[in-house]
Formats: structure tokens, sequence, C-alpha cells
């Protein structure tokens, strides 16, 4: 069975593109938002996912990114939110996600 590093935790992003902006929303989240965050202490990986256009099982988010973290995800999450990181009007602000992840027992 495989072993978490116990240092680890995660954030799990669910974000979606304001309507008719998701190549300029692209471009920004994985050109210029995830390089920044990247560069954050604590911040070691960026995983993106992208829920397949067919998917029709009520779900509310088109993208997801899981950011693995040295120590707490809670804390890496405020960083997060105080370090003034760039922002782009084809993110939709108001269904965004940040949820602090920890290894399960």
């Amino acid at each position: 069975m495989p072993t978490t590093d116990p240092r680890r935790e995660a954030l799990l992003a669910l974000s979606n593109p304001i309507e008719g902006k998701e190549a300029e929303f692209r471009e920004w989240y994985w050109g210029t938002h995830i390089p920044e965050i990247l560069a954050l202490p604590a911040f070691v990986a960026a995983h993106r996912y992208v829920v397949p256009p067919d998917v029709t099982l009520g779900v509310s988010h088109r993208y997801a990114t899981l950011y693995e973290v040295e120590g707490s995800a809670d804390e890496a999450r405020t960083l997060l939110y105080t370090s003034n990181l760039s922002g782009s009007d084809a993110l939709d602000v108001t269904t965004a996600v940040v949820l602090p992840i920890a290894p399960g027992d």
C-alpha cells in the first residue's frame, strides 16, 4: 500500500471561466496563475484537471487543480489568499472554491 508523506497536504481548487472567456481563462490560469502559486513557499506541485464536456452528472465546476503543499493545507490556503496574486476577469470568482485536504486515516 502506498504511503503518503505526513508533512504534505493538498489544496483542491475548483473553478470556472466566465462564459465566452474560456481561452483567456486557460491562458491566464495555466500560464500565469499556477506559476505564481508554485513560487509561494510550501507549494510544491500542481496537477490540472478538466471535466470532459460530455459529463452531465450535475458537475458544477469545469476545472480542478490539486496543489501539493509542504505542511498545513489550511495555512497554505491563507497564504494563497494574502499573497496579492494576479487576477483575471476571465475567472468566475462567484463559483471558485479552494478546499484544504489532509491525508485520511
